[in-house]
């Protein structure tokens, strides 16, 4: 789950409030969710998000009533291990020890300096397809204003509000990357100073070609579970936000006319369902010249292959789509094509965001 994502949401939509943001920061042991995971609280008890099943959550609202009124972070720990009465053991169903971060947070607050700029600035690097590291001072008395770095194919090093970014911090944020964690404490010693680094990744980009019945299910799913969906059909009466509101865009063009004024990343998700098998061939001719991340194409397997001339190109290639859950309808089919998604997504986006952005940083 890409929980920033959908918490920058809910926050942009209640600009002027103030909320507490509950981030959990370690855990020893089981959990039903695990380091990074985050909760957005509202001051009326609200919340959007969840990091547990259910067993965390009165108590944050309790604990993010304290944070909203003082507008001091604290850190709650919670230890599930116990089984007496008295403890967060008593029918938790979890067996870990977890450490939760409570910091206040706004959009655009006077009454909170250092977030007056923060959230949008980093929405702003996640709409721009950027991972971002942020590094926030949690010593009260050596508050300052956070740093934002973002990365991409490129090294960027984004200042945020003009702040020097100390040497020191250059081989801390490397070794951040590398041990692949969305967040750590760190304390400097030279700098008397505790710091929480923070990893937020945007979501990643899926290219539905075809506007069908079957794909509005797919479309909508796909979009819940923090997939960025843009869908291509050339008929303006399907490719609308009627059958598509969950799309983050729209584009009603042929293939041809797509791939003459675009070229689709490597690092997307395509899926080909058209129904229309000439122009399936075109799509896959112009995707197999540099294959993105995953090919997917509705229909049986010998379809597919009749789709190429170049058999070879079949392993860049997922057909039939989705995992083998003996689906059947669109929605069942919509859930293992997005189900299969995921399990890509997982295995492999941490590993290639975080190289190149070590490589980058490195450089």
């Amino acid at each position: 789950m890409n929980d920033i994502c959908r918490l920058l949401k809910s926050l942009k939509a209640k600009k002027d409030n103030l909320f507490a943001m509950a981030t959990i920061c370690r855990v020893d042991g089981s959990a039903y969710r695990r380091e990074g995971a985050k909760m957005l609280i509202c001051g009326d008890g609200s919340y959007y998000g969840t990091i547990s099943a259910g067993c965390l959550e009165q108590d944050l609202i309790y604990q993010a009533e304290d944070v909203i009124s003082t507008l001091v972070p604290k850190t709650v720990q919670y230890d599930l291990r116990s089984v007496d009465d008295l403890s967060w053991g008593q029918s938790a169903g979890c067996d870990g020890n977890i450490e939760v971060y409570v910091e206040p947070i706004g959009w655009n607050l006077n009454k909170l300096k250092e977030d007056l700029l923060l959230w949008p600035h980093i929405d702003e690097q996640l709409n721009k397809g950027f991972t971002v590291v942020s590094i926030k001072c949690l010593t009260p008395e050596a508050m300052h204003n956070p740093v934002i770095l973002s990365f991409d194919h490129e090294m960027m090093d984004v200042k945020f509000n003009d702040i020097d970014i100390p040497p020191i911090f250059t081989p801390l944020v490397n070794q951040f990357l590398q041990e692949r964690v969305k967040v750590k404490f760190i304390r400097l010693n030279e700098l008397q100073a505790d710091f929480l680094f923070e990893l937020y990744e945007p979501k990643e980009q899926l290219f539905v070609f075809g506007a069908g019945p079957d794909a509005e299910p797919l479309v909508e799913l796909a979009s819940r579970t923090d997939f960025s969906v843009v869908v291509i059909d050339p008929r303006e009466s399907r490719c609308n936000e009627t059958y598509f509101p969950q799309a983050d865009k729209r584009i009603v063009e042929h293939p041809a006319t797509f791939f003459a004024n675009r070229t689709i990343p490597e690092n997307v998700y395509v899926l080909v369902m058209t129904h229309n098998f000439n122009r399936d061939r075109e799509i896959l001719q112009h995707l197999l010249q540099n294959p993105p991340k995953y090919i997917g194409v509705l229909g049986p397997k010998r379809r597919t292959e009749r789709l190429i001339n170049d058999k070879e190109a079949l392993s860049h290639i997922y057909s039939p789509i989705g995992l083998d859950i003996f689906a059947e309808g669109p929605e069942e089919i919509s859930i293992s094509v997005v189900a299969q998604l995921i399990q890509i997504r997982n295995q492999t986006l941490k590993q290639q965001r975080i190289q190149r952005a070590v490589e980058c940083w490195s450089h």
